[in-house]
C-alpha cells in the first residue's frame, strides 16, 4: 500500500536529492565557520570550564534573567 501511494505522487524522488543537497550545504557551511575561528577565541573558550575566575552570585540564585 505505501508503495502504491509513493508511485502515485508526482516528484517525490526529487525530495531524496533536495534534502541530502540542504544537509551537504549546512554541513559545509559549519565546516567553513569551524576552520575560520581565530586561535584566540578557540583558546579562551578550550579554557573556560577551568576558569575559576567566575564569580558566583551574591544572592545565591544561579538563575538567567
Amino acid at each position: 500500500m505505501i508503495q502504491n501511494v509513493l508511485t502515485k505522487i508526482g516528484g517525490i524522488s526529487h525530495y531524496g536529492v533536495i534534502s541530502i543537497c540542504l544537509f551537504f550545504v549546512c554541513f559545509l557551511g559549519a565546516l567553513v565557520w569551524a576552520c575560520r575561528l581565530k586561535r584566540s577565541y578557540l583558546d579562551s573558550m578550550r579554557e573556560l570550564p577551568l576558569d575559576d575566575d567566575a564569580t558566583p552570585n551574591p544572592d545565591g540564585d544561579s538563575r538567567h534573567e
